[in-house]
């Protein structure tokens, strides 16, 4: 998927850990997501995951979108740092 020149990767996962409200760890189903810079995959600027029923309440693609709305200074400059080099 791209999304403000970003391009972003979502790949199912099924071994996400968290933390439940009682302290537990306990394995969950969600998504792994990779930012890159362009296409080709070549330059990761980010790679999170997201758990359902914990970070995901709502699509994966969505939420990707509003963390890239965040980060997207930081993305740009980590570009830039990058292209320096």
């Amino acid at each position: 998927m791209k999304y403000k020149g970003f391009y972003v990767k979502i790949t199912p996962d099924t071994d996400l850990h968290r933390e439940d409200k009682d302290g537990n760890d306990i394995r969950c189903e969600g998504f792994t997501i990779e930012v890159f810079a362009d296409e080709s995959e070549k330059l990761e600027i980010d790679v999170f995951s997201v758990a359902v029923d914990f970070e995901l309440l709502k699509e994966a693609e969505q939420f990707a979108m509003d963390y890239i709305d965040c980060e997207e200074k930081e993305y740009c400059r980590m570009i830039d740092e990058f292209n320096k080099n």
